[in-house]
């Protein structure tokens, strides 16, 4: 069984397309929410330390090169750190999947003490105009709203596709996902004209590494 993991805040209500994929497709997964107070925090860590080994644990969320976040709530819980670099052996002897900005630099920095089977991440993943604002690549850009929205929705096609056909196998899983972000790149150009979600597409499969 794929276990999801999910930070819940309003800007990630947009994954849980991906989840309603796999439901769509009869995928067996167990779903847990991390919600913004300490208990669901607390709760979710716990979870997943007790997770069978050599399963399938994909985190929605948002990250950094040293950190996952949980759930935030702006007016009442900000969020904050939910899995630190140095907690990372939580995902000991796992296939992990995080779909969260930075998570590839955070594999990198980690993978030596999370001893997981397989690890996929990912770079930036701007998906509001603040990310794109704090994104030195990209704050020159006149990126709009639609673009950001069409980006979502693309990461939602993307990403359900490759694993709902490969999560067995993380090899095949990686480049499936690569060969679909790279035909997702040409529609971009050839049919959406849109240069600037060809290119924020680019950079997510650029910066995708499997370790």
């Amino acid at each position: 069984m794929i276990q999801i993991i999910i930070s819940i805040d309003p800007s990630t209500d947009f994954l849980y397309g991906i989840v309603e994929n796999f439901k769509n497709k009869n995928i067996n997964y167990n779903l847990t929410e991390i919600h913004p107070n300490e208990e669901s925090y607390e709760s979710a860590f716990e979870f997943i330390s007790n997770v069978t080994k050599k399963t399938v644990i994909i985190f929605l969320g948002h990250g950094q090169p040293n950190l996952l976040y949980g759930g935030e709530s702006s007016e009442h819980f900000p969020k904050r750190a939910f899995v630190k670099l140095n907690e990372m052996a939580i995902f000991e002897g796992q296939y992990l999947f995080l779909l969260a900005c930075n998570s590839a630099s955070l594999i990198r920095s980690s993978f030596k003490q999370s001893k997981t089977i397989n690890s996929i991440g990912f770079g930036a993943l701007p998906t509001s105009l603040e990310e794109v604002e704090n994104n030195r690549r990209l704050e020159s850009e006149k990126i709009s709203k639609a673009t950001i929205e069409d980006f979502k929705q693309e990461i939602v096609i993307t990403v359900s596709d490759a694993i709902i056909r490969y999560h067995n196998d993380f090899n095949r899983l990686s480049d499936y996902l690569a060969l679909l972000l790279d035909q997702r790149i040409n529609n971009a150009v050839l049919v959406k004209k849109d240069r600037l979600l060809a290119d924020l597409l680019f950079h997510m499969r650029k910066e995708l590494i499997i370790f």
